[in-house]
């Protein structure tokens, strides 16, 4: 990904974006490019030109449960694997160190190492192909990192507080988690045979605490860069409440195996040998789910209007964004990975602009603007990837991220000038059919923000409505014809179903299949869709549905889908929103707004003291916050936008508002006084009606 690899790829109509904005008319692609090809990913996306990862050269050796004793006394522990010769002496070094840490157990990833790459994995390897790859892939996402020792780091796992091996209580993110984090950095630091020089690394829960680790620690630190995956920006808007609607599916997917059942088998599974601080830790953990901060009773809680339902201080606290300007201020290089099928598909992006915006000066909250520069030291790679399995996919072809993980910690931690940050599009997404799509900022520039009006008729264009009069009824139905096979919940349950179905070979079928069909007379949800594109058309960004509506009941609430159509009526799902109308109220410094004002990208602040009545028969603006998407419109193809009220299982509403929603009808106001519209990045105008 060097620069003048960017140069090279100015003819295509993907890749170097810039071109086209300053030679091209807004709203149109020019003809001898329209039909161009795009760059399709392969096994190299991601790479610098001509760099390739070093062979495996050292064997790997290990000293487990090394005891971190934190300022109050609780001691966590870690597992140092390192380097070592042939003979299986440590090699002489030094080397730099890849450090995670994990909520979920360094001895379940061990186990699970044992499976896959070790063990009876490589026996199996023939025989089920599909099953040890997903026990690789699970084995990396719990952050083993042998591909790493055997090119020469030490590499170090250590089991957070209240988890895995390690004594104390649990919270999720709690603060006291960025304290024990001082103290970790510098105990690794000084390890023997090191450089001193740490990389953080990690998927999930083991991306969030990098960040937060990044953000408390003073300039200077040992902390070199950071490689967080699918880390999110803000815990509570990312994971749980989303603008009103609870997440169950996420929640589905924790509670039962990595919040209740790996804190009372990692010990079992580390500390066997040692009885005694067996015994310790396992009642440390058994005692977490009692605490008024456990998973659990906050849970119960927050199904009983509980405090932790709303954003507050406990969630703010808790949330990547607040530590964004103190990493950019310590010049900490951070490539970010996110996936457009990850339910985190609208955070991580978040934090990247965030990065380049605070690295620039600029406050971290608002977008990128159209014209600023950018840093190849804060870059974001993003795909058709769901949580757990990043840089996976068959239908498009996996992406090698071990390799580009090297890369990057090659550079900054062995000062290897390979190239990987050479780039003035820093921002990389690859859609659902391989096509590559880059740009220096996010949003977009190259993708300016359209208004695509509501239509009577089910029309989307970018027509402001004439009329005086104009809407369309929805029934409040909590469902909304909503399954378990749908991409709204395979994105929320953690892509479960597609690790399942990686076992046997193939991707989820459910991943591209909308939230809302239409089942008549059951369920009647509107329908908006526009003219077929003429020319490859890119969206690429944050969605904004703004919806002007009358509401019979004191409560209302929406679910908005994005889909492609394809010539043949075949609908892929792209992405979707939520939102409870008494959490309409915007938070203007977090809210992101297009050049004509426009609500791109909408932050709720999710706080009790915000929310805003219903007023019934009163026409009510709302801002519905639709995750960005990324992806290509072939010649024939339209965009459709489906407008629900409901989204379970995936989703529910606040139990004790349910009285007030049932038998509730909004009107969806599509007239000149109030026209109710989609705020969408395109790279070419939508062509109107025929």
């Amino acid at each position: 990904m060097r620069r003048t690899t960017r140069l090279l790829r100015k003819g295509a109509v993907i890749g170097v974006f810039v071109v086209l904005a300053s030679t091209v008319p807004a709203g149109a692609l020019p003809s001898s490019t329209a039909s161009a090809g795009f760059p399709k990913a392969n096994s190299r996306t991601g790479l610098p030109d001509g760099w390739n990862p070093e062979p495996e050269i050292y064997g790997v050796g290990e000293t487990k449960n090394v005891e971190i004793p934190m300022a109050d006394g609780v001691v966590l522990r870690a597992d140092v694997r390192y380097p070592t010769e042939a003979s299986g002496a440590p090699a002489p070094g030094p080397f730099p160190i890849v450090l995670t840490q994990t909520a979920y157990g360094k001895d379940s990833a061990g186990f699970l190492r044992l499976l896959s790459y070790e063990g009876i994995g490589p026996m199996l390897e023939q025989a089920l192909p599909s099953v040890i790859d997903v026990a690789k892939q699970i084995t990396d996402a719990a952050g083993y990192g042998d591909y790493f020792v055997k090119r020469g780091y030490i590499s170090v796992i250590v089991d957070i507080r209240g988890t895995g091996s390690s004594n104390g209580h649990w919270s999720i993110l709690q603060p006291q988690e960025r304290e024990d984090s001082k103290r970790i950095v510098e105990w690794a630091a000084a390890l023997p045979n090191s450089t001193g020089a740490i990389g953080l690394w990690g998927l999930s829960y083991l991306g969030m605490s990098e960040l937060l680790t990044a953000g408390v620690l003073a300039p200077g630190s040992p902390i070199k860069a950071l490689f967080p995956l699918m880390p999110g920006n803000h815990a509570f808007q990312d994971l749980l409440g989303h603008d009103g609607f609870l997440n169950i599916a996420f929640l589905a997917s924790m509670l039962a195996v990595p919040i209740t059942a790996l804190p009372q088998l990692d010990p079992i599974l580390g500390l066997y040998r040692q009885p005694d601080k067996m015994v310790s830790v396992f009642v440390d953990h058994l005692l977490t789910h009692f605490r008024d901060d456990g998973t659990w009773p906050s849970v119960i809680s927050a199904l009983l209007d509980g405090d932790k339902l709303y954003n507050g201080p406990y969630w703010e606290s808790r949330a990547i964004d607040n530590v964004l300007e103190q990493i950019a201020a310590n010049d900490i290089p951070t490539y970010l990975i996110s996936g457009q099928y990850d339910l985190l598909q609208d955070g991580t992006p978040r934090t990247f602009a965030g990065l380049q915006n605070a690295y620039a000066g600029r406050g971290r909250h608002g977008p990128m603007p159209a014209d600023a520069p950018s840093s190849g030291r804060f870059q974001l790679l993003t795909g058709p990837w769901f949580h757990i399995q990043p840089g996976i996919q068959r239908t498009t072809g996996d992406l090698d991220m071990h390799a580009i993980q090297l890369a990057w910690f090659d550079r900054w931690l062995k000062n290897d000038r390979n190239g990987i940050d050479e780039t003035d599009t820093p921002l990389h997404a690859i859609d659902i059919n391989g096509n590559v799509i880059e740009s220096a900022t996010y949003p977009v520039r190259e993708a300016p923000a359209r208004r695509l009006y509501l239509q009577a008729g089910g029309g989307l264009s970018s027509a402001q409505p004439t009329q005086t009069t104009g809407s369309d009824r929805v029934d409040f139905n909590p469902v909304s014809a909503g399954t378990i096979c749908n991409a709204s919940f395979s994105r929320n349950f953690s892509g479960v179903f597609q690790l399942l179905t990686s076992l046997i070979g193939v991707d989820d079928p459910c991943g591209q299949f909308p939230a809302h069909p239409n089942l008549p007379p059951l369920v009647a949800n509107p329908v908006y869709t526009t003219a077929a594109f003429t020319e490859p058309t890119v969206l690429a960004g944050p969605i904004g549905a703004t919806l002007f509506a009358v509401s019979s009941t004191p409560a209302s609430a929406f679910s908005v889908t994005v889909q492609d159509i394809a010539p043949d009526g075949t609908a892929t799902a792209l992405t979707d929103g939520q939102l409870a109308g008494n959490y309409r109220a915007l938070d203007e410094n977090r809210t992101w707004r297009a050049a004509d004002g426009s609500v791109q990208g909408a932050f709720h602040p999710g706080t009790r003291e915000s929310l805003l009545p219903v007023i019934p028969g009163e026409v009510t603006e709302y801002h519905l916050k639709v995750r960005p998407a990324f992806h290509v419109l072939q010649p024939g193809h339209r965009l459709q936008v489906t407008l629900g009220t409901g989204d379970m299982p995936t989703h529910i509403l606040n139990p004790k508002d349910y009285p007030a929603l049932l038998g509730g009808s909004y009107e969806v106001q599509r007239n000149a006084a109030a026209a109710s519209f989609l705020t969408v990045p395109l790279t070419s105008a939508v062509p109107d009606p025929s």
